[in-house]
């Protein structure tokens, strides 16, 4: 094929997503909301450190993407190949894992960096510019990870 027809790279650096921070929000305190019907009063704290825990460490992790270890960019590049960028300003090559959710309001991103470690990167419609979401669903439909499929694998 010849270099008129390659595609550029897709830089994907999502911005903050008021979608994922209600998202996150709701759902600790919907968890937050049963735990008065345990009954046993004294048991409670034991039960909302976690949650709380969990809401702080998420909401700086995956929401602010203030950690040094969050995801702050993504690039896909022509030839299939991933690139994840971290706050910390380290940049590791990743496979797309065949697990990657893709729908009009919300993208996954599934990332596959070692063996063991995986590493996830929704990106929701109000967190990218809307040409951009576009090209990153549509690259994603006709490429995907669908090449890659022994990535889930080991």
């Amino acid at each position: 094929m010849g270099s008129h027809r390659e595609r550029p790279p897709l830089m994907i650096c999502p911005g903050f997503s008021r979608r994922f921070a209600g998202f996150v929000g709701l759902t600790h305190l919907a968890a937050a909301a049963v735990i008065p019907l345990l009954g046993n009063a004294s048991i409670w704290l034991l039960v909302l450190i976690p949650i709380a825990l969990s809401a702080l460490y998420i909401g700086y992790v995956d929401v602010l993407r203030r950690a040094p270890w969050s995801i702050h960019s993504v690039r896909w590049e022509p030839d299939g190949t991933w690139r994840i960028r971290f706050v910390s300003g380290a940049e590791r090559e990743a496979r797309l894992c065949p697990a990657t959710f893709v729908s009009l309001p919300l993208v996954v991103l599934s990332f596959r960096l070692a063996v063991l470690h995986r590493r996830s990167l929704p990106v929701f419609a109000d967190a990218l510019d809307p040409d951009q979401l576009r090209r990153l669903r549509r690259q994603l439909r006709i490429e995907g990870a669908a090449g890659d499929r022994a990535s889930d694998l080991t």
